[in-house]
């Protein structure tokens, strides 16, 4: 009878069935990755830095071993595994044992402890589970000891889901040869039994693509753990788990190699794990994570690998690529899902022009401080039990900011990564040179108060889309701002329109701010150009008329890890500065922004119209004109081809018919005499002719 390995759901004998298909490549990838680890130079001390990798080679090289039973494979597992056990401590500088180093190599340790066990000697045994208890318990200590402050209570960050995972594997690992082992895997379950309950829904996730890529892994592992020893599957119960693949399927960059880089992400390519879109796929018969899994695979690997930030990095999950892969479920193809999509737990939109690896990719985020579920469940957890469950360190203070990747080039960019996080390194407006309340260090949210939220209204149909995000309660008290609505409004033509409303009880200079990783430069009246490789994007400044356009350099320089504090990422932008001359209240700005290829693009014109307290636009191209008028009294007005009683209106015409329109806050619209609404006040009509 075989023996049933711990993490393994499968018979072993199906995986070494797996691996004799050599086409595969899975075998390929890990006995390649156990190569490396034999010229690898192991320290007789612990690494001045990180030591996530060491757990992560246990497990590689034991499942060579179990598989092939190599001897080779056995004995540098057991150098990698016996040297990481003489060190008195796990981790380095900063909560040494009871922290990531510790809890990755609990857990890797923990995984290739069973399957190499039955072929150590007694006395190699002994000092590997010794080592394990003495680990576990120091974890459970620190979890127990910090419950409602630290990361043991922490529900929604990547700390807690791996330190758990690690003492949750420790547990099973151990059984009976720990007297304490019950205790670690039932003090994880009860955690995790809260995690999977809070997590948002929609499965978006406030850290970002990178922490998202490191820290949602481990509530994967932990799934799996739970699944494989107790049967207790929440793949069928978590709707974060159910619909998470497709949060990091948007905010992949069009060529599919690098990330939208919202929250804390150390670059734009340290976002893939072909083993979770493998675990994905298994697990839901999910074809787009297939595709995307097995497109990471033979083509992204080494360049994850080499520009990445996140350690260990993405080869050495070579074990779990092997162990999660479903080789019968088929891929499908991207083109079946939708353009538009939205997230409402995080208020983050994406609008795509396609899904061919040079697409228009444009995307704005603006809600609630880590998530409207975790505000609401960490507010009301805390208020009952006394404790400080939110961490929100990684949360940026960057409502109502866009990025904008177009022709395989980013043309409106974010800083990615800080640790004084500041709303002026954003592409969003600040007052008086100032941004939100508390910001310039690595948690602005501490002292935030319950109130303290933007949201994001959504509407998108019939071709027209509108994300409009509202962020005035975010900012310094002291500005006393009222309002700060940003319109951005999308018809499929390739431009998008930027409305940007904020309203006072004092006069303010604003400025507009949108960083680049190039120079903008005037290229006519209200109009200027970025330019960058394979892409442009052309900006149309339309309004305030009396408004000063200048450039600044926006640097960020941010050490990656308490561990390695030599070590720091440094960020350069370009930034585009539009500001009103003289103070006031009330300001409103109106941009249009137009990516174009380099070479051979179609060109558009634009012209504005400004008159009785409205402004507005005409764009006019070979095959489409569009028409856009802005009514902020939302007053019955009549202005050259336009009636209309509505706040805004956008109009395209093909073929020189109405062939779409929308509206917002408005009943009537009447266009070159032809009647397209007249009915009761709606907030949104988007309709085709």
């Amino acid at each position: 009878m075989n023996r049933k390995y711990l993490f393994i759901e499968q018979d072993i004998e199906t995986l070494r069935k797996k691996i004799k298909n050599t086409d595969n490549g899975f075998f390929k990838r890990l006995y390649e990755q156990c190569r490396l680890y034999s010229a690898a130079q192991l320290t007789e001390e612990h690494p001045k830095g990180s030591s996530t990798f060491m757990g992560m080679a246990a497990a590689n090289l034991s499942l060579a071993y179990i598989l092939t039973k190599q001897d080779h494979y056995l004995e540098e597992a057991k150098r990698w595994i016996l040297t990481g056990c003489k060190y008195p401590h796990w981790g380095h500088a900063h909560l040494v044992d009871v922290d990531l180093s510790a809890s990755w190599l609990m857990f890797g340790y923990s995984v290739a402890y069973d399957w190499i066990k039955d072929d150590l000697k007694e006395e190699e045994r002994t000092l590997i589970k010794d080592k394990l208890i003495l680990q576990g318990e120091r974890m459970y200590d620190f979890a127990v000891k910090t419950k409602g402050e630290g990361w043991s209570t922490a529900f929604w960050q990547n700390h807690n889901w791996i330190n758990l995972t690690g003492q949750a594997a420790a547990g099973y690992a151990l059984g009976e040869e720990c007297e304490h082992s019950k205790v670690w895997t039932e003090y994880a379950k009860e955690n995790f039994k809260i995690v999977y309950d809070v997590m948002a829904d929609d499965g978006s996730d406030y850290e970002g693509v990178v922490y998202w890529r490191y820290g949602a892994m481990w509530l994967l592992m932990y799934a799996h753990l739970l699944k494989e020893r107790e049967g207790f599957n929440y793949f069928e119960h978590s709707g974060f788990l159910q619909n998470t693949f497709y949060y990091r399927l948007y905010q992949a960059a069009p060529n599919l190699e690098e990330i939208i880089n919202y929250g804390d992400c150390h670059d734009r390519r340290s976002g893939h794990s072909a083993a979770m879109y493998y675990k994905f796929a298994a697990e839901y018969n999910n074809g787009h994570a297939q595709k995307l899994a097995n497109i990471v695979r033979s083509e992204f690997l080494f360049r994850e690998q080499y520009e990445s930030g996140v350690k260990p990095g993405i080869l050495p999950e070579a074990w779990l690529e092997l162990i999660w892969s479903d080789l019968t479920v088929e891929e499908q193809e991207f083109d079946n899902l939708p353009l538009v999509k939205y997230w409402d737990d995080l208020g983050l939109v994406v609008m795509r022009s396609g899904w061919e690896k040079d697409a228009i990719h444009f995307s704005i985020k603006s809600g609630t401080p880590g998530g409207k579920k975790q505000w609401e469940r960490s507010w009301k957890m805390d208020r009952e039990l006394g404790w400080k469950t939110r961490g929100l360190s990684h949360q940026h203070p960057d409502n109502n900011s866009f990025i904008l990747n177009a022709f395989d080039a980013f043309l409106a960019v974010d800083e990615g990564y800080n640790r004084t996080v500041k709303a002026s390194e954003h592409n969003i407006v600040i007052v008086d040179g100032k941004g939100y309340e508390h910001e310039g260090g690595n948690n602005i949210w501490k002292e935030t108060q319950y109130e303290t939220r933007a949201k994001m209204d959504f509407a998108s149909e019939n071709g027209i889309t509108l994300a409009c995000g509202e962020a005035a309660k975010m900012y310094a008290k002291e500005l006393q701002l009222k309002e700060y609505f940003r319109n951005v409004i999308y018809t499929e033509n390739g431009h998008f329109y930027i409305l940007d409303q904020l309203k006072s009880e004092k006069e303010h200079m604003y400025s507009w701010l949108m960083n680049s990783d190039t120079v903008f430069k005037k290229a006519g009246e209200d109009r200027y150009l970025i330019e960058n490789g394979p892409a442009k994007l052309e900006v149309f400044t339309l309004y305030p008329e009396n408004k000063s356009v200048s450039s600044k350099e926006t640097n960020i320089r941010a050490i990656m890890t308490t561990q390695e504090p030599d070590k720091y990422r440094e960020t350069k932008m370009k930034t585009m500065v539009i500001e009103n001359r003289e103070k006031s209240k009330d300001m409103y700005f109106f941009n249009i922004l137009k990516p174009q290829r380099t070479f051979g693009e179609e060109e558009i014109t634009v012209s504005k119209f400004i008159e009785k307290d409205c402004f507005g636009s005409i764009i006019e191209a070979k095959t489409y004109r569009e028409t856009f008028l802005f009514n902020p009294l939302k007053k019955e007005v009549e202005l050259g081809d336009i009636k209309t009683d509505a706040k805004w209106v956008v109009i395209v015409e093909t073929e020189n018919k109405v062939s779409k329109f929308g509206m917002n806050n408005g009943s009537t619209l009447i266009f070159k005499g032809e009647k397209l609404a007249d009915g009761n006040k709606t907030e949104n009509l988007f309709l085709k002719k």
